[in-house]
């Protein structure tokens, strides 16, 4: 599932270990995602889940039912960008994370949206001003900071 075709065979053997020495908790993720998962990244409403092969899993839940027996998580794959964000937000704790971020090519673009720096920004009504919310992915290019010749 890697989008950078890199080879992720050190994935399964990395998460275990970060499971062993207690640097990421195992997650409990939908029977879909048959290989281990360990909690990738989480925020109100929402945990991710990195699995052996690569996939992130988002579960959501509702953050108005404060009995945890009631808070079912509805668990989902992520997609594309989606994916790609919270990898990027995982890389910001466990650096080895970076290996499964595609590799920006020759003909890719600085991130308008984001002013290449892969965090959200919010602008300004004539966008000469913004205000930039590190803890935030860019919608439009991952988390990046480019866009792919492709999708620019």
């Amino acid at each position: 599932m890697n989008d950078a075709g890199n080879s992720a065979a050190w994935l399964p053997a990395w998460i275990d270990r970060q499971i062993e020495v207690g640097a990421a908790p195992r997650a409990v993720v939908p029977p879909a995602a048959r290989d281990g998962a360990m909690y990738l990244y989480g925020s109100a409403g929402v945990e991710t889940a990195l699995t052996a092969t690569g996939e992130v899993y988002v579960g959501e839940y509702d953050i108005e039912a404060f009995d945890s027996a009631a808070r079912s998580i509805r668990w989902r794959l992520a997609q594309r960008l989606e994916r790609l964000g919270f990898i990027v937000l995982g890389a910001r704790r466990f650096a080895e994370l970076r290996a499964l971020l595609p590799v920006r090519t020759a003909d890719a673009t600085p991130c308008p949206a984001c002013r290449a720096t892969g965090d959200w920004h919010v602008f300004s009504a004539d966008r000469k001003q913004s205000l930039r919310i590190r803890p935030l992915i860019c919608k439009d290019c991952g988390g990046m900071g480019w866009l792919s010749g492709a999708s620019a």
